[in-house]
């Protein structure tokens, strides 16, 4: 069973987080920040406006709320280098047609999974540590806390033509990649890629 990695009992800081990510790069005000992390900074104020604004308050508004999210989700992250790195050397086994439904795959399992769960957010707030760039790649070191608890997050960008696309997060220094690598793995392993495809299409309908 494919499993809601890295939420466990962390679940509702982590899906704050996650969607918080998914206003950070290309939304107007953010993609004019200089470097990734006042593009982040930007961008979580966007986010704020969103999840604490009176006009979306309500189970009725958050279908609405949802979708203004997941509205800007698929230029934000890089999707498929993270369904192909999600798959490591088994993406090169896929026919042209297979990669294209894996992302498909993969891509909503992320923002069902969580981005879509935006209403466990609960006033947690971020903490902006440092960033590194290097070339075309950064990694920026943030802490989401939550009361007395402060959980680590690392997020590892790639510049793409201007703007800063998402492809991997660390969370307690734990690859969300990596992590859905070693699950797929072992499925692939056992029932190859047909099977791994039931297995995320099952997870999706329920």
């Amino acid at each position: 069973m494919i499993r809601n990695i890295m939420l466990q009992h962390k679940n509702g800081v982590v899906i704050i987080l996650l969607t918080m990510v998914c206003h950070i790069f290309g939304a107007g005000s953010a993609a004019s920040a200089k470097g990734p992390m006042d593009q982040l900074q930007v961008a979580v104020d966007e986010i704020m406006a969103i999840l604490q604004s009176d006009e979306l308050m309500g189970t009725e508004q958050k279908e609405k709320r949802k979708q203004m999210v997941l509205n800007v989700v698929v230029d934000m992250f890089d999707f498929r280098e993270m369904a192909r790195s999600s798959l490591g050397p088994s993406w090169n086994d896929l026919t042209a047609e297979e990669q294209d439904k894996f992302v498909g795959l993969f891509t909503s399992l992320i923002e069902e999974r969580y981005i879509g769960k935006i209403d466990s957010y609960n006033n947690q707030k971020i903490i902006y540590k440092k960033e590194r760039v290097k070339g075309s790649m950064a990694i920026i070191y943030t802490a989401i806390v939550d009361k007395e608890l402060e959980i680590p997050i690392d997020y590892k960008l790639k510049e793409d033509q201007g703007k800063w696309l998402i492809h991997d997060l660390k969370i307690e220094n734990v690859s969300l990649i990596a992590n859905y690598r070693r699950e797929f793995d072992g499925i692939l392993r056992k029932e190859q890629f047909a099977g791994l495809v039931k297995k995320i299409e099952e997870q999706l309908e329920n």
